[in-house]
């Protein structure tokens, strides 16, 4: 059975490159031929320019401090680049041709047997410009598609949109999302009934991602890992954190997050913005604590069985995968509830490792069930 994959690949966002391997990983275990689907999305493609990640993909204008954080910064993100591309030709396939437009996706489809969408913010206009290509669209045979817990990341869809909605997720004979936000969209767009299942990353044992890194070389417990991708909760953090002293102990790796000229001279900082998949990875299982708003810093806290603070960011869309996510687990306690005290909850490993078992035999049940059908 020859799959191919459509998602979110070429980005330098850590998550998203775990999820797509994971989902491959997952399929190729079930014994199919599985390829990523090389389709670069203009905005994505744009969003990794070093200057779009310097101008905050936009949202700052270009100046002279822009142009020398740009120059500084240059050599660091054509290494972050490189390493997330490398990361990905590794350990997964790339279809054989690539797809810089919608035109020549259109014009020249890759074949294959079943077409999956997803995972991630697959159907998020905000991220994609409201590219329909990611409906697959492009299939003629709309038997072969399926999505596996694709997502929203919205509320709800805008008015001026939910027609063209509708429309392209009706013809999906069998979708999955990944919170129940998007389940309740497609209820209300389609009147059908869309599966909820657990991110691609569950679809991984803890045992298999640890054995991406080494586990050997490791700093166990001395440092704390932050990964804030939203300004105001990066703040919240940092009032927190500088009233901590027992947090202070620790090294502060960061992932993520306004980082600042003083964190690459600071010695109680480590920065690691500018590193690959395997340093993210890397960097969650060797903290001690992990403090993030990140959906999937959240899961892999979880997988790696750390204690962790995650706030949010006030975007119900957003929001609601996180709340999902520790609602399951039983770990609502987890959110930031204005202080950091509640960094040292006890986790209930086994109960966790129950949940995490139960979510990934589901998910690859749908996975076995829709590609061998």
């Amino acid at each position: 059975m020859k799959v191919g994959i459509l998602t979110y690949h070429n980005t330098l966002n850590f998550g998203a490159v775990m999820q797509c391997y994971a989902l491959y990983k997952a399929c190729s275990n079930l014994g199919a031929e599985v390829e990523i689907i090389d389709y670069r999305n203009w905005v994505i493609k744009n969003n990794v320019k070093p200057i779009s990640m310097i101008t905050r993909r936009g949202k700052e204008k270009i100046n002279i401090k822009s142009i020398i954080k740009l120059l500084c910064a240059y050599p660091m993100i054509k290494f972050k680049k490189a390493s997330f591309e490398g990361f990905i030709k590794k350990n997964t396939m790339l279809s054989k041709k690539g797809y810089d437009t919608r035109e020549e996706i259109l014009n020249a489809s890759p074949e294959y047997d079943k077409y999956i969408i997803g995972s991630d913010q697959v159907w998020n206009y905000n991220i994609n410009g409201m590219d329909t290509t990611y409906f697959m669209d492009f299939v003629k045979d709309e038997s072969r598609i399926f999505s596996f817990s694709s997502s929203f990341g919205l509320e709800a869809i805008d008015e001026d949109k939910k027609k063209i909605y509708s429309s392209l997720l009706a013809r999906i004979p069998e979708i999955s999302v990944r919170e129940q936000q998007g389940s309740k969209i497609i209820r209300d767009l389609t009147g059908k009934d869309a599966k909820v299942l657990c991110d691609p990353v569950f679809l991984i044992p803890k045992e298999e991602w640890i054995s991406l890194i080494n586990p050997n070389n490791r700093s166990e417990n001395s440092n704390i890992c932050t990964y804030f991708l939203n300004h105001n909760t990066k703040r919240q953090f940092e009032s927190e954190y500088n009233k901590s002293a027992a947090l202070k102990e620790y090294k502060n790796v960061k992932l993520a997050g306004g980082i600042t000229f003083k964190d690459f001279i600071d010695r109680n900082v480590q920065v690691k913005i500018f590193g690959g998949p395997l340093d993210y990875l890397k960097s969650i299982y060797d903290a001690k604590y992990i403090f993030t708003d990140s959906f999937h810093a959240t899961v892999f806290a979880i997988l790696f069985e750390k204690n962790f603070v995650t706030f949010l960011s006030g975007n119900k869309g957003r929001d609601s995968r996180i709340i999902d996510l520790l609602k399951l687990f039983n770990m609502e306690n987890c959110i930031y509830n204005g202080r950091l005290s509640n960094v040292d909850d006890r986790i209930d490993i086994i109960r966790n490792k129950k949940i995490c078992e139960g979510i990934r035999n589901e998910a690859i049940e749908y996975l076995k069930k829709n590609i061998t059908r």
